[in-house]
């Protein structure tokens, strides 16, 4: 039985992954190193933490002499200057998160993100009251694809993780709730519903709703 609905942030729960992509931009820049290619953010960025998509970036490209750390304060300040002004909510999977927790499910955000990123968004759009416990990307060993956030997510709500339910948008998500042994309702917010179901999605929605993670919740396993 389901207890629990895990939601992952952005892309989820807000708009701002074309946020992250001009803050790694502008992190990029600072340091020296030239754009993105057409690409490249998706491919080792999206769904993943900001210390693997850099590490990965920099030795992709040769520069592992660049200081790691040093990228990673940098965007991070570029996103917290640009959050104020560019990130929009994502009514839908809000409005599911609300609802989820009044239906009396436990309910936690486990996000790739920074603690401090996650909190700006739960206080700026009020989801303190709803939301039980937290896991960021700075708070596990190693990222999404692991399972190591979502079973992480689970200990701090005291559920087991076959009771509780990932929302998801990205397959490194996705994958790394399966791993955990939890059921994944991923959103396809950039139209390409394949690669979230090769990811082992068990469905695939284009708007997230109360009524579809209710039904996908009480479906047998």
């Amino acid at each position: 039985m389901i207890r629990a609905i895990l939601f992952d942030m952005d892309g989820v729960l807000i708009d701002s992954e074309p946020v992250h992509q001009a803050a790694v931009a502008d992190a990029l820049t600072a340091v020296g190193l030239p754009p993105l290619a057409p690409g490249d953010y998706e491919r080792v960025f999206l769904g993943r933490t900001d210390w693997l998509g850099f590490r990965d970036y920099l030795q992709e490209t040769g520069r592992a002499d660049v200081d790691l750390d040093e990228v990673l304060e940098i965007k991070a300040a570029a996103f917290a200057r640009r959050f104020p002004r560019e990130v929009r909510p994502l009514t839908d999977g809000q409005a599911t998160l609300r609802a989820m927790a009044e239906a009396g499910y436990r309910i936690a955000i486990v996000s790739g993100a920074l603690a401090s990123e996650i909190a700006m968004v739960v206080e700026r759009f009020g989801l303190g009251r709803w939301v039980e416990a937290t896991v960021s990307g700075d708070e596990v060993p190693e990222g999404k694809p692991n399972p190591a956030p979502y079973l992480l997510g689970a200990e701090r709500l005291g559920v087991p993780p076959e009771a509780c339910l990932v929302i998801e948008d990205a397959p490194p998500g996705v994958r790394a709730a399966k791993r955990a042994g939890m059921r994944c309702l991923a959103v396809d917010r950039t139209g390409d519903p394949e690669a979230l179901y090769a990811a082992g999605a068990d469905q695939v929605v284009t708007q997230l709703t109360p009524a579809t993670v209710m039904t996908l919740a009480a479906a047998r396993a």
